[in-house]
């Protein structure tokens, strides 16, 4: 007798399962004529992140490198945002900077860098977007000619440049 009550209580709680996986969320109709956008269902800090993924970092701080050139992030005020380019002795990265005091640069001491590696940390201040980027030039520091030198400069390539949007969702 134990063994069909099992059986019957499996065969329920898969028929459950079935009904449950058939149903859809109630919502607007999907419609190509909707002059209207449905409204968002996301949290409210999703929605400030636009297009950006929402990042909850570990530790209060995200971690970047080259790897992450050209990506977007979204992030809270007082999270953490460390960078390491990693470069050469004879080709370093410039001083990583901040286009915004969303992103407020911070002293901190995991900057203690080896050599070649240029890094900076900086700090969600505020609601708004900023870029931090640096550059990189084939030929090495720029030392600026003068005299009858300076129409005759060098041809290096082209300049690299590390560019990341964080976005900080109030």
């Amino acid at each position: 007798m134990r063994s069909v009550s099992l059986l019957t209580a499996a065969v329920i709680g898969v028929s459950a399962l079935a009904t449950a996986c058939g149903q859809q969320q109630a919502g607007p109709a999907v419609s190509g004529s909707s002059s209207s956008p449905a409204p968002s269902t996301a949290p409210p800090a999703a929605a400030a992140c636009g297009s950006a993924t929402p990042t909850a970092p570990p530790h209060r701080t995200l971690t970047l490198g080259a790897g992450d050139n050209g990506r977007s992030f979204c992030i809270r005020p007082g999270i953490g945002v460390l960078v390491y380019l990693k470069g050469t002795p004879h080709l370093k990265w410039d001083a990583l900077k901040s286009s915004s005091a969303a992103m407020a640069p911070t002293a901190n001491g995991h900057l203690a860098l080896a050599l070649g590696v240029t890094g900076g940390y900086f700090v969600a201040a505020h609601p708004g977007v900023a870029a931090i980027t640096s550059t990189r030039s084939p030929c090495g520091p720029q030392v600026t000619p003068t005299g009858p030198t300076s129409s005759n400069q060098r041809k290096c390539g082209i300049t690299q440049t590390f560019k990341v949007i964080v976005r900080v969702a109030g």
